[in-house]
């Protein structure tokens, strides 16, 4: 899909599915998301998709919200808006991209903790706490299209290896392949520890905080039935990017999840593969994307951080 849509086309789509007006901002991430403000000020976040992405998947998103929000952990979650024909999602054409899907969703109020400069050993204990919590009430959640293939899916890193060959620094090839034999090592153990349906994308731009507590998760778009260590792992990969002290941050978020949700020492031993599984396909993904359209940086913005502490991780094991 082409990254640019005609915002104009977009309004006129909501204005008559959904009779809302408002004005568009671009929110920043590599997908499609729209900050749609009222005329009253009420807010919501405007996704455009891919036309071909399953009913069922978009289906699966809509249940697990509505599941995770009846839970009652005190988060807060983007709830889908149906149009005035009571769908969920609207067929949208336009000139670059042709025929899309669009979704409204609401707008959860807080600070993106991707934007927080300075994040603190408080809000890392906090969110341990809460992505345990999260986990604990999505246990007894399922739905068919969780049992997906995914690009994203932790447990199919090993699907990127192929894109190691786009690097043309020979270092950086080694270091490449040196992760994904990591992940290996947590492969082989995907028989021995517990699967359940996970959000899939914990990274800083998912989650949302006021002050040192995390307050609401968003984008459930890769969500799946994954070994549940893939949680984890993926939160503390981009957590460790974040922090110079990558360590020491992941093992103040680490044991904050063990109070609430203990760990085996299965899934404690494959939890460095894991995030090494995670960078692995994140460089990996990014590198293609670069190839294919350099001039998009949110499509490869965090590339050089991920290089950065997949070295600290091979020199400290």
């Amino acid at each position: 899909m082409n990254r640019e849509v005609n915002e104009l086309t977009v309004l006129e789509c909501v204005q008559h599915n959904y009779q809302i007006t408002g004005t568009l901002i671009r929110l920043s991430g590599e997908n499609l998301n729209y900050l749609l403000t009222t005329e009253k000020g009420e807010r919501y976040v405007v996704k455009i998709v891919d036309d071909d992405m399953p009913s069922e998947v978009v289906e699966m998103e809509n249940e697990a919200i509505g599941f995770a929000e009846s839970a009652g952990i005190g988060l807060h979650f983007p709830e889908i808006v149906q149009n005035i024909y009571r769908k969920i999602e609207t067929g949208i054409k336009h000139p670059f991209n042709g025929s899309n899907q669009l979704r409204i969703c609401d707008y959860i109020e807080g600070t993106i903790l991707y934007n927080i400069p300075d994040i603190s050993d408080k809000l890392l204990q906090n969110l341990g706490k809460t992505v345990a919590q999260y986990n604990l009430a999505m246990q007894d959640f399922d739905h068919p299209a969780a049992h997906r293939n995914h690009r994203w899916s932790l447990v199919e890193a090993g699907n990127h290896r192929d894109k190691i060959s786009l690097l043309e620094d020979t270092g950086k090839r080694a270091l490449l392949q040196w992760a994904f034999d990591a992940w290996e090592q947590a492969e082989n153990e995907f028989e021995n520890v517990p699967w359940q349906f996970i959000h899939g994308d914990m990274n800083l731009e998912n989650i949302v905080v006021e002050g040192d507590c995390v307050t609401g998760l968003i984008d459930f778009g890769d969500a799946c039935f994954n070994p549940l260590i893939c949680e984890l792992a993926i939160c503390l990969t981009y957590i460790m990017m974040k922090r110079e002290d990558s360590l020491h941050a992941a093992g103040i978020v680490t044991r904050a999840y063990t109070e609430i949700l203990p760990l085996s020492d299965t899934e404690l031993s494959v939890l460095v593969p894991m995030i090494c599984g995670r960078l692995a396909s994140s460089i990996a993904i990014a590198t293609e994307r670069r190839s294919i359209d350099p001039d998009n940086p949110n499509w490869f913005g965090d590339l050089e951080a991920g290089w950065v502490l997949l070295e600290k991780l091979k020199s400290s094991v």
